[in-house]
């Protein structure tokens, strides 16, 4: 599983790279465009995401306009990208209007809300093995 972390406070940086380390390849960004860009560079060279987790309140992009540019390349790019990247939405501010935009506008799969724990990550990741069609061999 390839996973894109999108998270400008260090520290929580850090802290998501040692829990979804081991569920697969992590690639840390530390701002909106930094993950927008990453995420087209990871599908123009054929290793496209399967996971994003994204802050919602980052510099320079926050997290729900660089989904949306993300959503946006995903559409116009449909013939290099089997399927959308699964992007789990995380953020300090319970902002109903944020959870909204993220579930209907973004299509994000699942939203946590800050200090991240442990557990609620691993319940999101099962979940998504859970709904993951089989692997041909």
């Amino acid at each position: 599983m390839r996973i894109l972390i999108a998270e400008d406070d260090a520290l929580g940086l850090q802290y998501l790279l040692s829990v979804l380390k081991p569920h697969g390849q992590c690639h840390p960004a530390s701002n909106g465009k930094e993950a927008v860009r990453a995420f087209c560079q990871a599908v123009e060279e054929s290793r496209p995401f399967d996971v994003i987790f994204m802050d919602i309140m980052m510099p320079e992009m926050n997290g729900l306009d660089a989904l949306e540019r993300i959503r946006e390349f995903e559409l116009y790019n449909t013939h290099r990208i089997q399927k959308n990247a699964i992007v789990v939405m995380a953020t300090a501010t319970s902002d109903s209007q944020d959870v909204v935009r993220a579930y209907c506008c973004c299509s994000a799969y699942a939203y946590l809300v800050k200090p991240i724990q442990v557990e609620d990550v691993e319940a999101v990741l099962a979940r998504i093995r859970q709904e993951a069609p089989p692997q041909d061999d």
